[in-house]
């Protein structure tokens, strides 16, 4: 039994799978931590000039190039996986957009003011929800 176990999950994932995997994981721990350290460092005034403007750009460099990786990845997926990293998407984009538009009216009633950035972080913690509501789903 644990054979054929092994055999179900070595053809669950293509060739190369596990290995884009990690390329997608390692560009969003790029971007995050470009984001953090730009962050950092223009809150800290530690630069000013071009190069404040240089380091303010580098995390959308970083997004675009995670862009890149995952369209890729997308292309290279069967297609539930597709389907399911579509269906996380929706959760992560639907369920960040209205909470950020929700909370804006709750802002105005009198909630305390929270910063957009704080806001954003609502859509991956979604988008991983989503996938792993997928994966449960179509085990």
């Amino acid at each position: 039994m644990p054979e054929r176990k092994a055999a179900l999950a070595d053809c669950a994932t293509p060739p190369g799978g596990k290995m884009r995997e990690i390329r997608v994981a390692a560009y969003c721990i790029a971007w995050g931590l470009s984001f953090v350290g730009a962050s950092f460092v223009i809150k800290r005034e530690l630069v000013s000039g071009p190069v404040a403007w240089l380091i303010a750009a580098l995390p959308s460099i970083a997004a675009v190039a995670l862009m890149v990786a995952y369209t890729r990845y997308l292309r290279q997926m069967d297609e539930l996986d597709r389907l399911i990293q579509l269906q996380a998407m929706a959760w992560a984009f639907g369920g960040g957009f209205f909470a950020i538009c929700g909370y804006m009216l709750f802002q105005r009633l009198g909630a305390p003011e929270v910063d957009g950035t704080t806001l954003t972080a609502i859509m991956p913690v979604l988008f991983a929800i989503g996938t792993l509501v997928g994966r449960w789903r179509y085990r």
